[in-house]
């Protein structure tokens, strides 16, 4: 492996760790021991045990972004990329949701540690620069409302998506992922489609 391949390896199992036990309970060891490792190798790359912390979780959303960049680009339809997105957002159990607990995370370290804060703006501008881009696609195709703000529309599909994720991941009764999903189209179909004009029932 190259010293590339073996920061990605840590980088990795941190995140996962981070997302299964939380930020402050994993310790360098137990990423050593995933890994298959020395404590000493996981030092030599990050020094401190905040500096793999906190690589791990700006790895980890990097990484989401990546793959959702690569999906979404073969859907031409704005209307569908769109769906597609927000299914990619819903925190079903497996990697999206261990991404998710990421999220969560990152944005309670960011209330507490200013230092964090840059990173996570930038991710959140990404994911909200993601969406207007969407719309306006969609307005130029002619499928979507062109009397809506795109960033406006934007702030708040965005909002409403994490909102219904934090309840998802913490159980709020009756709030599950079908129902976050209802919720997310519902709003995309109220708010932002051309209203399609159908042919009269012949008498």
């Amino acid at each position: 492996m190259t010293d590339e391949d073996r920061r990605g390896a840590i980088l990795e199992a941190t995140w996962q760790l981070i997302a299964e036990r939380g930020f402050h309970a994993v310790r360098i060891s137990d990423i050593a021991k995933v890994c298959g490792t020395s404590t000493g190798t996981v030092h030599y790359y990050f020094p401190g045990k905040d500096d793999v912390l906190t690589q791990a979780l700006k790895y980890c959303v990097e990484q989401a972004f990546v793959r959702q960049s690569r999906e979404l680009r073969g859907i031409d339809d704005a209307h569908e990329r769109l769906l597609k997105l927000i299914d990619m957002q819903l925190p079903r159990m497996g990697r999206v949701r261990d991404e998710w607990s990421i999220w969560l995370q990152y944005w309670a370290e960011a209330v507490v540690r200013p230092e964090f804060r840059p990173a996570h703006n930038e991710f959140y501008a990404r994911w909200h620069e993601t969406v207007v881009r969407i719309v306006r696609r969609g307005q130029r195709q002619g499928v979507f409302r062109t009397d809506v703000s795109p960033e406006e529309l934007a702030v708040h599909l965005t909002a409403l998506t994490d909102g219904a994720a934090i309840q998802v991941l913490t159980g709020r009764p009756g709030m599950t992922v079908s129902v976050m999903r209802e919720l997310l189209i519902g709003y995309v179909q109220r708010e932002l489609l051309v209203e399609r004009r159908t042919s009269p029932e012949p008498a």
